[in-house]
């Protein structure tokens, strides 16, 4: 181990190491975390849409549901509204970001979203969405109608406005 070369080798080395590995690692961690990144945005939308798929079926009349839905609208105005068409609005910002509406069902009617505005790149919507189907819910079966979970709906985005409508 006399051989001064073996040293310049080993310096060498260590030198080029000390340039080139933190540049690898740094693109390597920042491709790991992009990929992270969007497994979670995709897994989280997924969540969401499920969620906003998610429908409510009274049985019972379009009147009297509307107005068990008027009921509970009415009573969270910051979070719902009534909206112009029969629709209900969801507010995340404005009040029409989400659109629902009563829709005849074989078994009565059905409570759907239309129609969701995303903001921040995602549609926000959907824990409101979730109060207002437990809430309906709960007003309905206090009247004595009966209420069941209805057929899931799917929204795809519509690139052009960023909105999401049943596909």
């Amino acid at each position: 181990m006399d051989n001064p070369l073996i040293y310049v080798a080993v310096i060498g080395a260590i030198i080029v190491l000390a340039i080139f590995l933190p540049r690898w690692i740094r693109r390597s961690t920042d491709a790991a975390g992009g990929r992270a990144g969007r497994r979670y945005a995709t897994d989280r939308l997924t969540g969401i849409l499920a969620e906003l798929g998610t429908t409510l079926v009274l049985h019972t009349s379009e009147a009297t549901a509307r107005e068990v839905v008027d009921g509970v609208v009415l009573q969270q105005p910051r979070k719902f509204a009534r909206l112009g068409g029969g629709g209900y609005g969801i507010r995340f910002i404005e009040q029409d970001d989400a659109i629902v509406r009563l829709v005849d069902d074989e078994d009565g009617v059905r409570l759907e979203v239309e129609r969701v505005r995303e903001h921040l790149g995602v549609p926000n919507t959907s824990e409101f969405w979730a109060d207002l189907r437990a809430a309906v819910s709960t007003a309905a079966r206090a009247e004595g109608i009966a209420v069941s979970p209805g057929r899931p709906i799917h929204h795809r985005r519509d690139t052009a406005t960023g909105v999401w409508v049943p596909e």
